[in-house]
């Protein structure tokens, strides 16, 4: 015989099953994941270990004077804000990051007309090469990004903007050495 209490706690659980089945089996699954040894990737073990690191300019083999100081710079910061590798004299470290920026190029993305380019996209590519004290490159890769940048006519302003431009890309690619580094593969 049941008894209006029971009969209460019934309807109650009747009205929550579909929530309560749903946790339930959320957290079944995220058990079994567990115990099976499945893991999420992504958790950011270097592929070698890095305590310190030389970072000389890089090599520019663009056209574009004086971007090799941004991009230099802009790696070193995301090497030191990691915390992962600290940044040394050559004397001092263990390995060496070289790079090279090997490429820019520019392509107008809008036009007014036949003769007038409204934007323009610039897009680098870097090549980066960590050595170690005797030369060898234990780790490479090849990383591009790009931006778009509008065309004025006055050339300076649009020089402006094309180093504007630059300015973004630059972060860009030294957070992208930094992930795929720092990647399990």
């Amino acid at each position: 015989m049941i008894n209006s209490g029971e009969r209460a706690v019934g309807g109650c659980i009747s009205r929550v099953r579909p929530a309560v089945c749903a946790i339930v089996m959320a957290a079944l699954f995220v058990i079994s994941l567990n115990s099976c040894g499945y893991r999420f990737t992504g958790d950011r073990n270097p592929v070698i270990d890095v305590q310190t690191v030389h970072i000389p300019p890089m090599h520019n083999t663009t056209t574009k004077v004086g971007i090799e100081t941004q991009f230099t710079n802009d790696l070193i910061f995301e090497v030191n804000r990691s915390g992962h590798s600290k940044v040394v004299d050559r004397d001092a470290a263990q390995y060496v990051l070289e790079g090279v920026i090997r490429d820019l190029r520019t392509g107008s993305v809008s036009r007014r007309s036949i003769t007038t380019t409204l934007e323009r996209q610039v897009s680098v590519t870097v090549d980066l090469f960590l050595k170690n004290r005797q030369g060898k490159v234990l780790w490479q890769n090849s990383l591009s990004d790009s931006e778009a940048y509008t065309v004025l006519s006055d050339k300076t302003s649009t020089e402006g903007n094309l180093r504007r431009a630059l300015a973004v890309i630059s972060p860009r690619l030294a957070e992208k050495f930094h992930y795929r580094f720092t990647a399990s593969f």
